[in-house]
């Protein structure tokens, strides 16, 4: 099974109760297994969108989904729970640009896609985002893995390094922690800025880790591309290389 870290973000609402729904709704997921969770934080929302604040937290799940199968799982969880996905403006195709330029048209998004691009920075009831997948690296249409601004947010990197100190980022080569130091140390957040809504741990924040079912399933970057292109792929054979990655 694959290590899945995901971020989790609400300012609608009654805000710890959609989170306790999100985490609610992975837990009864098929093939995932909520394995652990951060505290909750509340921050100031980013992005320059007057709306209430944020609370934050992170999960880690273990899970047999491919990263695109999660993320449509995910976004699932969000329709269900009552949130549209503020998709960016389509892209247009080689055609349509060619065409635009022999009938002398700039190749410009217009208002309303202006207008779905600034949703993306507004108020959501629920937010869960893929931060980290196993060590694979990737960067498709509609998901880029690890998330493309996790370096970034304090808000993420907080609760994150409270599941995930010593966890490396397979881009940046560095801890979570050290990411964090990093960031606050060029970051006008101050400690304890960050609201922290939960100090214990106890059973509503925090599940113990729980027991992989007995087949594994391959979660190469190869075995990955192979899925993606539905052709057969056979499960390496371990060996007793001490360096081996994944």
């Amino acid at each position: 099974m694959s290590k899945v870290y995901i971020g989790i973000g609400s300012n609608l609402g009654d805000r710890q109760l959609n989170i306790d729904k999100a985490l609610e709704k992975l837990r009864t997921r098929k093939n995932i297994q909520l394995c652990e969770i951060s505290s909750v934080i509340e921050t100031s929302p980013e992005g320059g969108v007057e709306q209430p604040d944020f609370l934050n937290a992170c999960c880690r799940i273990d899970t047999t989904l491919y990263p695109d199968e999660l993320l449509t799982t995910l976004k699932s969880i969000e329709r269900e729970m009552g949130r549209g996905r503020d998709y960016a403006p389509k892209r247009l195709s080689v055609e349509e640009q060619l065409k635009a330029l022999n009938e002398g048209r700039p190749i410009k998004t217009s208002p309303a896609d202006n207008q779905i691009i600034e949703k993306r920075w507004g108020p959501r009831i629920i937010d869960l985002d893929i931060l980290l997948y196993d060590d694979i690296v990737m960067k498709g249409n509609n998901l880029v893995v690890p998330h493309r601004s996790l370096h970034e947010r304090i808000f993420v990197l907080e609760p994150l390094s409270q599941i995930a100190p010593d966890l490396i980022h397979p881009v940046f080569k560095q801890s979570i922690n050290e990411l964090l130091s990093e960031r606050k140390a060029h970051s006008s957040v101050k400690d304890g800025e960050l609201k922290l809504l939960t100090i214990e741990s106890n059973d509503a924040t925090r599940v113990p880790v729980l027991a992989s079912p007995g087949q594994d399933h391959p979660k190469t970057f190869i075995g990955l591309i192979c899925k993606l292109l539905k052709i057969p792929h056979t499960k390496p054979v371990k060996t007793d290389i001490v360096n081996e990655t994944r």
